[in-house]
């Protein structure tokens, strides 16, 4: 029956309205956007951010990321649409296996606890910052949605919106540390995931 109500959803609007999965990637996109304008403007331009982007580390934990949000794109359909594959759950791994070769091959000598005594507290506090704003676009999208687990989908919305702000983040992030990067990038997505779920437990019930 919930197939069938998904399957339904919407039959009555116009064929020119967005569907769920275009709504959703346009989300994703925006929120990317977003997030990367909020770090330069927080943070500036630095002038070495040309030697980083053009780094192996931030190569790392920018495909990382992108690679886990990618993930994170099916997983939230698959919350917003019951029905179109369990198999989505494990689109994260990629990203996920990525972050543990990372931490595994790690020879930078970089400690886990970052170059500085506030390292961990900045850069996690800094990544579910940034997420917050596309945490909210991509529940927004998810109210549009058929949702059977709000507290499930909320926390996939978390980890959608948590790679993407980490993301963002590692355009400033100093610390380049394979280990670090799998540790508290990881450790920032799962506070944010945490909050998805509790926020979509309320928003997105019926």
């Amino acid at each position: 029956m919930i197939r069938n109500l998904a399957g339904e959803a919407g039959a009555g609007q116009a064929r020119s309205s967005p569907s769920f999965e275009s709504t959703l990637l346009l989300a994703t996109i925006l929120s990317l956007a977003c997030a990367i304008a909020l770090v330069f403007a927080t943070f500036g331009f630095q002038p070495e951010l040309q030697a980083t982007l053009v780094s192996a580390p931030f190569h790392h934990k920018i495909v990382s990321m992108l690679t886990l949000a990618g993930g994170g794109i099916f997983v939230v359909r698959y919350a917003g649409k019951p029905g179109s594959g369990a198999l989505a759950l494990a689109t994260v791994l990629p990203g996920l296996a990525l972050l543990l070769i990372g931490a595994i091959s790690d020879t930078s000598g970089f400690p886990l606890m970052g170059r500085s005594d506030i390292s961990v507290p900045s850069c996690v506090t800094a990544m579910v910052l940034l997420s917050l704003a596309p945490l909210a676009l991509i529940i927004g999208v998810l109210k549009t949605g058929v949702t059977t687990r709000p507290a499930m989908a909320g926390a996939t919305a978390g980890v959608l919106a948590g790679a993407l702000g980490a993301a963002a983040y590692a355009f400033v992030c100093k610390n380049d540390g394979g280990l670090f990067v799998a540790v508290w990038y990881s450790v920032a997505i799962a506070i944010v995931m945490g909050f998805g779920a509790l926020v979509g437990r309320r928003v997105l019930a019926w």
